[in-house]
Parts: structure tokens; sequence; C-alpha cells
């Protein structure tokens, strides 16, 4: 049942991304909700569900709005692994590790994204340099995205330890 309500949740937020999601944008920065369900599953259950998570959601965004597939989907896997690497050591009811791990799985994957868009010659970076890059997108993202990824883990946590989530399907 878990892995239907991923992909149902993961659908969802592809499809809210697109549409009513572009309408919380502040200063032309939106959160992305995406990571903070990769976050969410990656402290709830560690490195490889975290991966397959960011995997899912990243080739659903890549099919969806890329014009080279693979770059939004590995940048997510690998942020979902190493956001996992934490899983055992975390405090999962607390309210501070979803914020911290937010505020580093942006910086992750923005940097993972740049990375492998310049080495496909997709480089968003268009006359501009990385470090009014880093000021005006990665760091504010990364602020907004650890304020409300805080809240969206604690809605993922209620729903991830409810009693049909043990059930099987077949």
């Amino acid at each position: 049942m878990r892995i239907a309500v991923i992909c149902i949740l993961s659908v969802f937020n592809v499809i809210l991304e697109s549409t009513l999601f572009q309408y919380t944008r502040i200063n032309g920065i939106k959160p992305d909700f995406s990571i903070m369900i990769i976050v969410a599953y990656a402290i709830l259950r560690g490195s490889s569900f975290g991966a397959f998570t960011g995997l899912g959601i990243g080739l659903m965004l890549d099919i969806m709005y890329a014009k080279v597939i693979g770059i939004n989907a590995l940048s997510y896997m690998v942020t979902g692994y190493i956001i996992g690497q934490a899983h055992e050591n975390v405090f999962k009811n607390s309210f501070i590790p979803p914020l911290i791990f937010n505020l580093a799985a942006i910086i992750i994957y923005q940097h993972s994204f740049i990375l492998l868009s310049y080495f496909s010659n997709n480089f968003p970076i268009a006359g501009g340099s990385y470090m009014n890059m880093l000021l005006r997108v990665i760091l504010p993202q990364a602020l907004y995205n650890a304020a409300i990824g805080a809240i969206v883990y604690r809605i993922v946590y209620k729903l991830d330890e409810a009693p049909f989530m043990d059930k099987r399907i077949y």
C-alpha cells in the first residue's frame, strides 16, 4: 500500500507543481514540493527509498517538461540517496531535521542539476554567474523550502504512520 500511496502522491504533486503551486512564488522563487516529498521519504525510509522516490518524480518531471530526459531524475535520485544516508541517525518525530534536510536537499539538488546540465550542454546559467545564481536562486529557494518543508514532512510523517499503510494490496 505504501508504494501505491507514494505513486499517487507523486503524480498528484507533479500535477499541482505545474498548476496550483505556480502561485506560491515569492520574488520569482517557487518552493520545490517534489524535494519536500523526497526528503520526507528519505528521512523516514532510508536512502534507497529516497533515491527511488526521487527517480520516479524526476522522470515524471523530465518526461513532461525537460528538453533532456534524465537530468531531473538523476538530480532528484542523488539528492534522495544522500539525504537518506542520515535516516538511522535522525529523530523522526522532531521539527528540526526536516528544516535542515530540506535546506541541504535544495543545495544538493541545484548543484547536481547545474553540473549535469553543464555536461549535457543544457547549461541553465545563460550569461549569468554562479554567485548570482547562488545568491538569487539557490539560497532563497533553500530557505523557502526549509520553512514549508517542515509542514510537508509532518503531513507525510502522519500519512506514513497511518495503519492502512502496512496493508498489502495483492
